[in-house]
């Protein structure tokens, strides 16, 4: 190859990298691409409470657990779309939902931020490249707690960064708004549903190169009940629930974001820096003085 065409061919891999870094790359590797979707499983538990004595009993029945999330609207727009969440709790046997919940939200493709007023400074998905310090959650039947940073955690050779919360969660509008054997439930004026003694808890991993959620154990052990809103006082037991992910669908999980880890580390940093360093080894070939033969 003459110096001529192998310097052309540098420059021309240098510009390569330079559209793929700054032009495709950002659009591609952003944390909602287009046309995204994902399903998470895992497993529970789901108790109601006894019809005479209005008090749980044992631990309840398993159940089977599902957030699925997808794009519904992209409206050509870079810093807007339309996501919808379905979150189901479901019975194993039947496939009937003890509780399914849909939710549709306004959010910022290149963050998974909030874009309405509302909820503004909120995120309905952890970022790209996630920081170990507290984020305002807000996801379907979650409408907003401020999950902190309590750790770092590895799973199967996967490092995360695990977030939590515990306390205060109201479920009076998803409980209304949602549809199964818990659902459709609407509480009189003065009445609020939440989980007693406010022992609602919320623990994440996250991945933190990508955000994608890894693991999540989540639940009302002491029961959600009906509350007076202004004296407090618990008025009738609703539902004692858990979920977590483990076993099999932990293994699934984790090995879905290993390749997704691998598939945002190419796009967003191997790709662009081996064309450039190919390109700039070509360069500096095509322009190294040649010397005549002696």
């Amino acid at each position: 190859m003459s110096a001529r065409a192998t310097l052309g061919g540098g420059i021309g891999l240098l510009v390569l990298a330079g559209i793929w870094q700054f032009g495709v790359s950002p659009r591609w590797t952003q944390r909602v691409p287009p046309g995204w979707s994902t399903r998470v499983q895992y497993v529970g538990s789901a108790n109601a409470p006894d019809p005479v004595t209005g008090a749980f009993r044992g631990s309840g029945k398993v159940e089977h657990y599902e957030r699925a999330q997808h794009v519904i609207s992209e409206a050509g727009r870079p810093d807007w779309i339309e996501l919808e969440e379905r979150y189901t709790v479901g019975d194993p046997v039947t496939g009937n939902p003890v509780f399914e919940y849909v939710t549709r939200d306004t959010i910022d493709p290149r963050t998974g931020a909030h874009t309405d007023a509302r909820h503004r400074g909120a995120i309905a998905l952890f970022p790209r490249k996630v920081e170990p310090r507290t984020y305002r959650f807000r996801s379907n039947y979650v409408s907003g707690i401020a999950l902190k940073f309590e750790r770092r955690d590895v799973l199967e050779g996967l490092p995360t960064f695990v977030f939590s919360y515990r306390g205060p969660l109201d479920q009076t509008v998803a409980y209304a708004n949602s549809r199964g054997t818990f659902g459709g439930l609407r509480v009189a004026a003065g009445q609020v549903i939440r989980c007693l003694d406010d022992q609602f808890y919320y623990r994440i991993w996250v991945e933190p190169a990508t955000g994608e959620q890894v693991k999540l154990e989540e639940g009302c052990p002491s029961g959600d009940y009906i509350h007076d809103s202004v004296t407090g006082r618990p008025l009738a037991a609703i539902a004692q629930w858990t979920g977590v992910t483990a076993g099999d669908d932990l293994t699934t999980r984790i090995l879905e974001i290993r390749a997704e880890r691998w598939k945002y580390l190419w796009g967003s940093r191997y790709i662009g820096l081996t064309l450039a360093l190919a390109g700039a080894v070509l360069t500096a070939v095509g322009m190294r003085p040649r010397t005549g033969r002696g």
